[in-house]
């Protein structure tokens, strides 16, 4: 590491400590401290790299020359052991830092937070919700804002709060930054991540972080709906069967609107979490659905429209038997106010002999999100049995036997006892 990084190492250190003994509002005479080891781990043992260690030892002798720290040194050695903040430099050392290395002091960061804020005093919601954070990080000793990202994702949010037609992400990119692919490059998560928590809508496993920006017309791509077996859907000027194709056909997001009619020929319609078991089941007994996870906003729209079309058909869900599973059933039942019954994802399943080798044992995460839906009487009791047997299973080895005839059951079954369970 060069002298200039190691200076810039020791200052920020140093600054670090300052900035929150601030924010803790301590008054002492005690100063602010730094020990050559926290720059650099193996600074006084005996395997220590002499170029890093000499590097510091030069960057420290530079920082005494402007003043800007006091230091002490090991008796009979130039080894260092302690280094100290000259507190009352501190306007010198912010200036010197944003000459050398164009970092601004915190009180002017400060100052040009409050002023980006006052251009979006009379946005949305979600506009006050950031710029409300923003101001108390700007307040924060231990926090130092980019005023450049905070009115880049201000900018976002105005746009996204007001916005109301059907845009892909590079088209929003465009509009707002004149550059197809800036949101993407600089603030696309963070953007993505407070809108959630400004909303409220939490990001369930499996989900993207970009999922959100949805709720706000925005979509990565042209979604699609993948379905397959007895569909007829109706448009204006035509209309498309689905059962003569039997790998199924992709529907685009935008041609979901315009649909007349949506006739399901058959017993039942399933949602299918994997495209795996997707692709392998062909029971004509079904118009099957892909759904690839936590149900999009198109294909909610879409499945409103099969259910207010086809009132009588079964609706059933078949994904992987674990909490992942289950949240995203318990999601899609709420998105479209419609139970779907559980299809192959019970207690039998788990206790089949064929599926033995494919059990998985639950991870810490999984018990912990398992307690939020166990005292559901929709997953209890297939929950309880996998907390103390200790198993989980992935729907791809239950749609092969499926499809080879070989069906064993679906939906939760009765307990069958600790015993009856298979762990690997």
């Amino acid at each position: 590491m060069s002298n200039k990084n190691q200076i810039k190492a020791i200052l920020d250190a140093l600054l670090k400590k300052y900035y929150n003994r601030q924010a803790k509002n301590i008054t002492t005479n005690k100063r602010i401290i730094l020990k050559p080891t926290e720059i650099y781990k193996d600074y006084d043992r005996n395997n220590a790299d002499i170029l890093v260690k000499q590097s510091i030892n030069d960057a420290v002798s530079e920082l005494l020359g402007r003043n800007f720290i006091t230091a002490d040194c090991l008796k009979f050695s130039d080894d260092i052991q302690k280094i100290y903040l000259s507190e009352e430099r501190i306007d010198a050392i912010y200036e010197y830092l944003k000459d050398e290395y164009g970092v601004i002091p915190q009180s002017a960061v400060s100052d040009q937070v409050h002023e980006i804020v006052k251009k979006y005093l009379c946005a949305g919601e979600i506009v006050q919700s950031y710029c409300k954070s923003i101001l108390a990080q700007a307040e924060d000793p231990r926090c130092l804002p980019v005023p450049e990202k905070i009115e880049a994702n201000l900018k976002m949010f105005c746009f996204l709060e007001k916005n109301k037609e059907n845009l892909f992400v590079r088209e929003a990119s465009m509009l707002v930054y004149g550059d197809s692919k800036w949101f993407e490059k600089n603030n696309y998560e963070d953007v993505c991540t407070f809108l959630r928590t400004a909303t409220g809508m939490i990001r369930e496993e499996s989900e993207r972080n970009d999922a959100i920006l949805s709720s706000f017309y925005v979509t990565p791509a042209e979604q699609e709906i993948f379905i397959k077996g007895n569909w007829k859907i109706e448009w204006e000027q035509y209309t498309l069967d689905i059962s003569k194709l039997q790998g199924g056909i992709a529907i685009a997001s935008g041609d979901i609107q315009s649909i007349k009619k949506i006739s399901v020929n058959a017993m039942s319609v399933m949602t299918i979490e994997n495209k795996t078991s997707f692709q392998r089941l062909k029971n004509g007994n079904f118009a099957m659905m892909y759904l690839g996870g936590f149900a999009s906003r198109h294909q909610v729209e879409f499945l409103k429209k099969v259910i207010s079309d086809n009132s009588s058909v079964r609706y059933q869900h078949f994904g992987d038997i674990d909490i992942g599973g289950f949240l995203i059933h318990k999601h899609l039942c709420r998105e479209t106010s419609k139970k779907f019954e559980l299809y192959c994802m019970g207690i039998q399943q788990l206790c089949d002999i064929r599926f033995r080798h494919c059990l998985r044992e639950l991870t810490e995460n999984d018990v912990i999100r398992l307690e939020s839906l166990i005292d559901d009487a929709a997953y209890g009791e297939v929950l309880k049995y996998m907390k103390e047997c200790n198993v989980k299973l992935e729907q791809e080895i239950v749609s092969y036997y499926l499809e080879k005839g070989e069906n064993n059951g679906a939906g939760v079954h009765e307990y069958a006892g600790a015993n009856a369970g298979f762990k690997q």
